[in-house]
């Protein structure tokens, strides 16, 4: 069978992406944002997510047999009283565009519930046959926290919270309240490892029991009529609690217009570390909620596997503790947590149901869109941009890396999801500490304290953060060890954690090998890896988009397939061909 997955609707949606799955296994997968430049591409369709991903299966919407949307569209705009559209054919219509996917048929439209969808993504990729599901984000449908059991290809919901008790929107009300904004939540993750928790109920919002959580501000009931969401309600009515209860006024964020940089960007009255308390203490109490939540989970269930999908999913600090409570023998994160991952979710479900056999993940997540050696050289000489060739760009690199260089890494195919995990990362050897404030202040122009995660070796793991079990999504904390904490300081948080990345010579061999060859320079097997963009953008996609950002950061080098940019002025420690 042929899906395409879809999330993004036009007007009415954030993170558009699109997936297609053949038989089971997923043949193309990219973000809408990484085309268009618009970061998480509000309100927009994934019109060239879409195309990339037909061509890339060699395929037109003849040939699909399904299009599952990873939202139940139809339910969400009738119970908020919003007008739908009369049949399929006008919604698919309105989707996807004849003029832009011509077809001489119409496939099958499928709206998939989107925690199903989540939750889909996180079951049948797991490769487990059983186990414990959470869904945790803002909200889908009706429903913001969802507690399920995946057992022999059967999602089964037990119970959920309703959109009004969304860890989601008071993590995000949190972010807004110290100046980051309402989808800065991994910027406060990072800031919360600074600061010391104090009221975890916040002012009596939050009541704990053991099996989950109450929450005061918000009525549980809340639906807003005439919107497709209850987030910016549900934000309002936190906003008015944490003025009230908390000592420090809101941080305030204006955007004014500064002459140095000749545009307008966000200003707020402090600086957000100022604040690093009550990040503290809203991270504690997300902690608290969903550890109780989990308990009493898998109490429930009997499971002792958890598997977790939505867009809390992507709290890495949250994720390392659920991973060492001792009810939780086996834990699955889906690395693609947030909705880009419904794309993925809806296509796995409805494969699922129609009968295919799921394909499960890896460790990569590199279904997006690749160039050849060819393309990447017209590309260089059409901008002028002086570069060498090198049969080893993996050596290459490497010594520019252990020179102190920080580097550009533009490799195979792109990947999915906020996190660079080694083709389109931006690089450097994660010593001395001071490399973390060099590429945090200057080069990515972001807060000094935002933290950064290591790419390893799997072979080093045990000696940096005292684990072998693999990690290859990035999407968990671990405590480092000694070692760790004086071979990578650079990316060793404040509560000495990190964040890492696992890397197989089996899932990734050039990146593996990248490593490697740092390790024989420098005497560990790990790199400093950020994601590769400037302040406010996506993650690079082409070749183009890796050379306008390389020019436009001052960054040492840049990788682009086999070929090496340097910046000018900067002497050569690599040799190669012209």
């Amino acid at each position: 069978m042929r899906v395409l997955g879809i999330n993004g609707w036009p007007g009415a949606s954030h993170d558009g992406a699109a997936c297609l799955v053949v038989d089971g296994e997923v043949v193309a997968l990219a973000e809408e944002e990484r085309f268009t430049r618009n970061k998480h591409a509000y309100g927009e369709a994934p019109l060239h997510a879409v195309a990339y991903c037909l061509a890339e299966g060699g395929l037109t919407l003849d040939d699909v047999d399904v299009v599952a949307h990873g939202w139940d569209m139809p339910k969400l705009f009738a119970d908020r009283g919003l007008e739908w559209f009369p049949h399929d054919a006008a919604a698919l219509e309105h989707l996807l565009p004849a003029k832009l996917f011509p077809r001489t048929r119409d496939p099958r439209l499928t709206f998939v519930n989107h925690h199903m969808a989540h939750a889909a993504s996180a079951y049948h990729l797991s490769g487990r046959d059983r186990g414990a599901i959470l869904v945790l984000d803002g909200q889908g449908e009706d429903e913001s926290t969802t507690l399920a059991v995946g057992i022999d290809g059967v999602i089964k919901p037990l119970r959920s919270y309703a959109p009004g008790w969304s860890l989601g929107y008071f993590y995000s009300a949190v972010c807004e309240y110290v100046g980051l904004g309402a989808d800065a939540a991994g910027k406060m993750m990072g800031l919360a490892s600074y600061g010391s928790p104090q009221d975890l109920t916040f002012g009596g919002a939050f009541t704990f029991a053991d099996d989950g959580f109450t929450v005061g501000p918000v009525p549980r009931d809340l639906l807003a009529k005439g919107s497709t969401d209850e987030e910016a309600a549900t934000i309002r009515h936190w906003m008015a609690h944490l003025e009230k209860t908390l000592r420090r006024p809101p941080n305030k964020a204006t955007r004014r217009f500064l002459p140095e940089l000749g545009r307008y960007r966000k200003v707020t009255d402090h600086d957000p570390f100022e604040y690093r308390d009550i990040a503290a203490t809203a991270q504690a109490a997300l902690e608290r909620c969903v550890i109780d939540s989990v308990r009493a989970l898998l109490r429930e269930s009997g499971e002792s596997t958890l598997m977790v999908a939505g867009g809390v999913g992507f709290n890495a600090t949250l994720n390392g503790k659920l991973m060492r409570l001792p009810e939780v023998q086996d834990l699955f994160v889906q690395p693609l947590a947030g909705d880009q991952g419904v794309s993925l979710g809806a296509a796995i479900w409805v494969a699922a149901q129609e009968g295919d056999r799921i394909a499960p993940m890896t460790g990569s997540v590199a279904w997006g869109p690749q160039w050849s050696a060819g393309q990447i050289r017209d590309v260089l000489d059409a901008s002028g941009t002086a570069y060498t060739e090198h049969d080893d760009i993996a050596a290459a690199t490497a010594g520019l890396l252990a020179s102190g260089a920080v580097v550009g890494w533009h490799q195979g195919r792109a990947e999915g999801g906020p996190r660079a995990l080694g083709h389109r990362s931006m690089l450097a050897v994660p010593s001395p500490e001071a490399t973390r404030d060099h590429v945090n202040v200057r080069i990515k122009d972001r807060e000094a304290w935002r933290p950064f995660a290591p790419s390893m070796q799997e072979e080093a793991a045990p000696g940096l953060i005292g684990t072998d079990t693999p990690l290859p999504y990035m999407i968990v904390t671990t405590p480092v060890t000694e070692r760790g904490a004086a071979v990578m300081p650079a990316v060793v948080h404040s509560d000495r954690t990190t964040r890492p990345q696992t890397v197989s010579r089996h899932t990734d061999p050039l990146y593996h090998r990248l490593i490697g060859e740092v390790g024989r320079a420098t005497g560990s097997a790990v790199v400093l890896n950020t994601s590769f963009n400037g302040r406010e953008e996506p993650v690079v996609c082409s070749p183009r988009d890796a050379l306008d950002t390389f020019h436009r950061l001052p960054m040492d080098a840049l990788a682009v397939g086999p070929f090496l940019v340097e910046r000018p002025g900067r002497t050569s420690r690599t040799e190669g061909r012209r």
